[in-house]
């Protein structure tokens, strides 16, 4: 939006006052302006500048010589002006009414804006809207402002979808006009995220038999569906590529490499680049969207809602659109859906979440499927999205693109990289399996040197910092698991060989990893110290009770010796001195441990899990022979032996778990990565 400044001596000049409270935008201000059909060199040279004023500047001078029209008349508008920021609609339709209807037409700003392009930017406008929408001409909905914007593009920019469609409706004509940026109302909808008013625009254009090479010529078919999949509006984008084939990516390899490259630059689209629970995980392995990546949601309805009446096209006629209705169990196990969706949100959200996925890999597969890929062709549109999916780890599209040519494992960037090299430059696990998997064949793409002579091992010995791992030692462990597993895959040859500094990848290793190895050293000894407090304060006390036992001694003998409870007591208060003290023991091997390189692949790791396990059971078990002790006292009190049991065991039992619970939930994530880091690693061939 342009700054504009204030009011000067109480002339109107069709700016907002600088205190105003509005919702309204007063200039057309969506995207970058095309400026390439720019004749005069001079021009050029101040678009070039970056100066947005000169921009401005120079569309409305050409509106105004395309136009043949005069400065508006601005000062006749300032009542109305005043109506519109104080959002007062019964006085703005009182002034427009006063002026006539010419000023329904007119422009009412210096950006050469009518009354339709400032209201649309208001869902609360829209009765008054909609009254001058059916007063006028459908030729006068095409008047543009600066920008060659209509109303009807304003109305699509900000999502104000009811009143796009209504004047859609009207002049259908609108829908192929194109502003100085290139943009239609459908690339306006588009690149806003806008779903809901692409959906009824397209749906508009279809009851209309509007001839689809006129929407979509040249290359905006293809540029609505990368705007489409920069929203996230994956669905709408899989279902015009099946409607429209040939005019929206598929009729030219430069339009597909667009695409693709668009959606490997989105891994959150993708269930590699999804990070889920196990619950989640279990869950969104469970929900099947077969049925709806199948349907086309081309329709006007919410996208919220669960469709039930699904609009698609007649193969036979291609300019008609048929409907169908799901079938009554169909719907039924919809709205069972929509019920669990409604209890569970998180369920929903998984839904979603699967639903995206599946349909950016469709989209993935549109785009790569019908060609017989040659090198020359695959190079030119396959290379630079297999290259980028596997720099940010989206192993489906690298999976996608080597089903249909397995020779994409010899495309390499600008730093003579390929697929292998990049994925563990990255540490993408999910990459370096996929090919891992293909077989040994693969091993020799592997062996291509890098840059400044370094093999694919010297890439895996660069200390690469990772945003999921938590913890420097488990940090230093993934690190050796890439180098092992990297190791282990390569030709014996290339751990030896040395790059332009003259060292070998385990040199490398040792060498970017130190700080690491320091740091990794530092967050064990601070675990571990902290666990051996919690240890040596249990063995003190269970040791104590041990001494101390619950009930009068006679001739050393315990009272309580008969006791079912004692019994308790005493393997509990056992079970809690030995266990605390092989954790501790535990602890202590790890503070005096070598903190080498290879410690943190294994040893660490298994005995700080060890220790946590038998520190949490210690803690178990020293609360079982405290709550048996307490029991075994207040059962001692005189009184019905029931009445005192069922008043004591309850409460004793509900307190003694309490702080069991708490701490295993407090160290649950911690556990949880230290045992599937160590015992299931990531990397297949680790």
């Amino acid at each position: 939006m342009a700054d504009q400044g204030p009011v000067e001596n109480k002339q109107f000049t069709g700016q907002i006052p600088a205190n105003a409270e509005t919702t309204f935008r007063i200039v057309g201000r969506f995207g970058s302006v095309n400026l390439d059909d720019e004749p005069d060199e001079t021009k050029a040279a101040d678009r070039n500048q970056n100066n947005a004023e000169v921009m401005i500047k120079y569309l409305m001078d050409r509106k105004k010589e395309e136009d043949g029209i005069v400065e508006p008349d601005l000062a006749q508008y300032e009542p109305l002006w005043k109506a519109i920021v104080h959002e007062d609609w019964k006085e703005v339709d009182k002034q427009l009414n006063l002026l006539g209807t010419q000023a329904l037409t007119s422009p009412i700003t210096a950006f050469y804006e009518t009354i339709l392009h400032i209201l649309v930017n208001s869902e609360k406008a829209l009765g008054l809207v909609a009254k001058i929408v059916k007063k006028i001409e459908p030729d006068s909905l095409g008047k543009t402002d600066y920008q060659h914007d209509t109303a009807l593009s304003i109305a699509a920019y900000v999502g104000n979808t009811k009143a796009a469609e209504m004047m859609a409706r009207k002049n259908p004509e609108l829908l192929t006009r194109s502003n100085h940026s290139g943009d239609s109302p459908f690339h306006a909808a588009a690149r806003f995220g806008h779903g809901e008013t692409i959906r009824r625009l397209l749906y508009v254009a279809h009851t209309s038999q509007m001839d689809d090479q006129r929407l979509f010529s040249d290359d905006k078919g293809s540029t609505i569906v990368q705007y489409l999949i920069s929203a996230n509006l994956y669905g709408i984008a899989l279902a015009m590529l099946k409607q429209y084939p040939r005019l929206l990516g598929r009729d030219n390899l430069g339009q597909r490499k667009r695409i693709l490259k668009q959606l490997a630059e989105k891994p959150r689209g993708f269930e590699s680049g999804c990070k889920f629970g196990p619950w989640q995980r279990l869950i969104y392995n469970a929900i099947s969207v077969k049925k709806e990546v199948d349907i086309p949601c081309i329709q006007p309805e919410n996208d919220d809602s669960f469709h039930i009446n699904i609009f698609y096209k007649d193969k036979e006629n291609p300019g008609e659109f048929m409907k169908s209705s799901i079938n009554f169990f169909e719907q039924c196990r919809r709205q069972a859906f929509s019920i669990i969706c409604f209890i569970f949100p998180s369920v929903e959200h998984i839904y979603k979440t699967k639903l995206m996925n599946e349909q950016a890999r469709q989209i993935v597969k549109s785009m790569i499927g019908g060609v017989i890929w040659t090198f020359e062709s695959a190079s030119d549109a396959l290379k630079l999205p297999v290259l980028k999916a596997a720099s940010l780890g989206i192993r489906e599209i690298v999976e996608e693109i080597l089903k249909v040519y397995s020779a994409s494992t010899m495309f390499y960037d600008e730093n003579n990289y390929n697929i292998f090299q990049l994925a563990v430059l990255h540490r993408r696990e999910k990459v370096f399996n996929l090919i891992y998997k293909m077989g040994l064949s693969q091993k020799w793409v592997a062996s291509y040197p890098c840059k400044d002579k370094e093999n694919i091992l010297h890439l895996a010995g660069r200390c690469i910092p990772s945003r999921h791992i938590n913890g420097a030692a488990l940090q230093m462990q993934w690190e050796m698991q890439w180098f092992k597993a990297v190791e282990k895959f390569v030709h014996p040859l290339l751990l030896e060989e040395r790059n332009k500094d003259n060292k070998v990848p385990r040199e490398v290793f040792d060498d970017e990893h130190k700080e690491l190895v320091k740091d990794g050293e530092k967050w064990m000894r601070d675990t571990a110290s902290s666990c051996m407090v919690v240890d040596a304060l249990i063995i003190a006390m269970v040791f104590a009770a041990i001494i101390a036992v619950p009930g009068n001694n006679e001739k050393g003998i315990p009272n309580f010796r008969h006791e079912t409870l004692f019994n308790v007591f005493v393997i509990a208060d056992a079970a809690a001195l030995f266990s605390s003290s092989f954790s501790l023991l535990l602890f202590v091997r790890i503070l005096t441990s070598r903190y080498a390189e290879e410690d943190f692949l294994k040893a660490l790791p298994k005995r700080l899990l060890l220790g946590l396990m038998t520190l949490i059971f210690s803690i178990a078990t020293m609360l079982v022979a405290s709550s048996s002790a307490l029991i075994m006292l207040i059962d001692a009190v005189p009184g019905p032996k029931v009445m005192v049991r069922k008043a004591t065991i309850i409460p004793v039992t509900i307190m003694a778990v309490f702080p069991v619970v708490f701490f295993i939930w407090s160290q649950s994530h911690l556990l949880i990565d230290v045992l599937v880091s160590t015992y299931r690693p990531a990397i297949l061939c680790y």
